[in-house]
């Protein structure tokens, strides 16, 4: 008689069994993600206490001195070409880059570029950026050493967009940006940069906002992956003219930020990246805090924005140190917190003997649409002038599903 192997797991106990490996793999993803209903109602995962100031670890005893010497070669430069080509208009051209040279344009991009058709296209490859950092800057001080220690292009473009925007001048957007409308159709653009007579001279730089929930609760934050519970977006950035100090500033931080982590790193493996290098080294965490600094730098006491600051840290005392117990003047994030409209403060409006160059933070609705937080709308809002696809390509160290869900 033939022998019969009675199943390990009976039909109906092989179901039960499958369906609690589905339930236990659904409990592990939506764990890892942020909950649906993060951004809609208020009152989830919030504290008492908003949050306006974050002390990036990376300017606790800063090289002062290798900043000073990298804002001084920026500023010859600065002189020469200025000298040199008068006012050669480079501040209408479109950038993007792509330095994986095998990689194909996006239909994204595509679209920006027909959408744009006004302004001259420039994409910036290898052979580009190499001539750049090489030749075009070869007198900023290890640029070439510290560009190419980059161990991730991500890395790369990082600082190359805002190398670009601060000695040309123009729109910047990464490939996976697409264009709700033109650049000159967009609302918040219109309502204050683009004027009847041209381009604002009293603005040197304009930027959208990407994260502003200063009242996030460490939970929230854990759950969308944040280390600061505010920033300015670099996925896009409008210089309408050239030289922009604070592009310049942004400049001096990355690369002081590098050097210090590069020299800080094992000799033998090189520095390593993650998402919290990432974004206080090259990313937006630099960006804003160089950008709030040299604000602070550069405008008097008695300007809005530092006034405004003081008055928002009124019984929290994040502007008030120990040592001294005297408030701080400075911006901070508390005048950028749910605007509605652009921001803008004008270049004259800094101290005497002070360059700022005069900034226009965009509201969210601008340019960072598509999130599920911060008060940002729908991609299809009437006020969305680009949506970015946030395909977190920029996180190279993170390799497919099984990475991002179980480590």
């Amino acid at each position: 008689m033939p022998r019969r192997y009675r199943p390990f797991l009976g039909s109906r106990s092989r179901d039960r069994f499958v369906a609690l490996v589905v339930l236990v793999i659904l409990f592990l993803l939506l764990r890892s993600s942020p909950s649906l209903t993060d951004g809609i109602d208020s009152q989830t995962h919030v504290e008492d206490r908003p949050r306006y100031l974050y002390h990036s670890p990376f300017r606790t005893n800063p090289d002062l001195e290798y900043e000073r010497q990298l804002s001084d070669a920026l500023i010859a430069i600065e002189r020469e070409v200025s000298a040199s080509h008068g006012n050669e208009d480079t501040a209408d051209t479109l950038w993007q880059i792509m330095l994986k040279d095998r990689d194909a344009r996006t239909q994204d991009s595509l679209q920006f570029e027909e959408k744009n058709s006004e302004w001259r296209y420039s994409l910036v490859t290898s052979d580009f950026a190499d001539e750049f950092v090489k030749k075009t800057l070869a007198s900023v001080p290890e640029l070439a050493r510290l560009y190419y220690a980059y161990p991730h292009f991500v890395l790369r473009g990082d600082l190359l967009r805002y190398l670009i925007l601060w000695y040309f001048g123009g729109y910047y957007a990464d490939i996976d940006v697409y264009p709700a409308r033109s650049i000159k159709s967009c609302p918040s653009l219109r309502n204050s940069v683009f004027k009847e007579t041209g381009v604002d001279p009293e603005i040197s730089l304009v930027v959208g906002i990407e994260i502003d929930e200063p009242f996030a609760s460490p939970q929230k934050m854990r759950d969308w992956h944040w280390v600061r519970r505010y920033g300015f977006l670099q996925y896009t950035m409008y210089a309408p003219r050239r030289f922009s100090p604070l592009l310049r500033e942004v400049i001096i931080r990355v690369l002081s930020h590098t050097k210090r982590h590069l020299d800080q790193s094992s000799f033998i493996w090189g520095a390593k990246y993650n998402e919290l290098t990432t974004l206080e080294i090259t990313g937006p965490g630099v960006f804003t805090d160089a950008i709030l600094d040299a604000l602070s730098d550069t405008l008097p006491a008695s300007h809005p924005l530092i006034s405004g600051s003081v008055k928002a840290d009124a019984g929290l005392g994040d502007l008030v140190p120990p040592s001294s117990g005297a408030s701080e003047q400075r911006v901070t994030w508390a005048p950028f917190h749910g605007i509605k409209e652009p921001l803008c403060v004008d270049a004259s409006d800094a101290k005497k003997g002070k360059r700022m160059g005069g900034l226009c933070a965009l509201p969210v609705n601008a340019w960072g649409n598509g999130q599920r937080h911060s008060g940002s709308e729908p991609f299809n809002s009437i006020h969305a002038c680009i949506n970015h696809r946030f395909k977190g390509t920029w996180k190279p160290w993170k390799q497919g599903w099984k990475k991002r869900y179980f480590g």
